[in-house]
């Protein structure tokens, strides 16, 4: 059951918030090297750039720190870089946007709107309801045990829909499920056709930058499994299966692509639910189409690709065959059963 207890703590809401902004920020700019390893990083000054209390920014040290981006040692605060940087001396120098290696200062960390706010609770849900049956979602139950409006509500429905995860009936109710090996195969074989040609479309105005974080993520969560959450791994996915993709010009293929993305959703929430690191292939399929773009390889990077995707449709009816053996989670009340 999801507990909104705490969600509505206005306090509580605004930290998870910030930390994973200033997280992001701060671990794009240590993958890209913009920050000196060995630099040492307070959570008071980095806490005044970002306009923010150190509680947030305590947090995000906390995950830069389990990722292997910052480690501890003798002395106040953290030291960018892992482990292995260990005998680097500390560089304690006044924080700036400089030295924090951004090309100017952060940008304000505002808050998203209600909508957002609960968007990634309901999905969650969502994703792992459809494996155990079909269900009608009750929008006006679902506004109260999220405490907010049922507009909000609505438009992160909306949103989901656009995945193919929920769909509206002829009297508009919202409905979801069940998940099939069939619908999932469909899925992917739309992706299988489809990824590749927008890879290689896109692939000619991708920035280096991009592809180079985006393989730093990999290699490291390659070379520390264990570190890599759910969360860490959509990030992973989204890179390859998004952001590689975007620049393609035809924006009805990226719609189309984006509307079979409902495996990926419910691979995220399946590791969630069971605390999973990710599988050492995947990782391995991921590192190679990227190292073909770095390389200019962009016909390997499609082929990769698509072998890719071919393997991702077995490890996911495996996940399928996994869950169908598993008790019916004890879905929130907003979940109403049809079959």
């Amino acid at each position: 059951m999801i507990d909104t207890e705490n969600e509505e703590a206005a306090g509580d809401v605004d930290t998870r918030l910030r930390y994973r902004l200033i997280y992001d920020q701060l671990k794009n700019a240590i993958a890209l090297g913009k920050i000196v390893p060995g630099l040492v990083l307070l959570e008071g000054p980095v806490a005044r750039i970002f306009g923010t209390s150190r509680v947030p920014v305590r947090k995000a040290f906390e995950m830069l720190h389990a990722d292997g981006l910052l480690h501890t040692f003798e002395g106040r605060g953290y030291l960018v870089g892992g482990p292995d940087k260990g005998a680097t001396l500390p560089l304690r120098t006044p924080l700036s946007e400089e030295t924090l290696g951004f090309d100017e200062a952060p940008a304000p960390l505002t808050l998203p709107s209600n909508s957002e706010r609960i968007y990634h609770a309901l999905e969650a849900t969502v994703s792992i309801g459809i494996a155990f049956g079909h269900f009608r979602i009750d929008e006006s139950e679902a506004a109260e045990t999220f405490g907010v409006s049922r507009g909000a509500v609505r438009e992160a429905l909306s949103r989901l829909r656009d995945l193919g995860l929920v769909e509206k009936s002829a009297y508009s109710h919202w409905l979801c499920g069940p998940l099939t090996a069939r619908a999932v195969k469909h899925d992917y074989e739309l992706r299988s056709l489809l990824e590749p040609v927008a890879l290689m479309a896109s692939a000619p105005l991708l920035s280096k930058d991009t592809l180079v974080v985006a393989l730093a993520q990999v290699e490291r969560a390659i070379d520390y499994p264990d570190t890599v959450d759910a969360d860490a791994l959509q990030q992973i996915e989204n890179a390859l299966h998004v952001a590689c993709l975007r620049e393609a010009p035809n924006k009805k293929l990226l719609d189309n692509i984006g509307h079979a993305h409902m495996p990926l959703t419910v691979n995220h929430a399946f590791y969630n639910a069971f605390n999973l690191h990710p599988e050492f292939n995947t990782l391995i399929e991921h590192r190679t189409v990227l190292r073909h773009l770095i390389d200019g390889e962009i016909e390997a990077a499609g082929a990769a690709l698509r072998v890719h995707l071919e393997a991702g449709q077995k490890r996911t009816l495996q996940r399928l065959k996994v869950l169908a053996v598993l008790p019916e989670p004890d879905l929130p009340g907003f979940m109403r059963r049809l079959a």
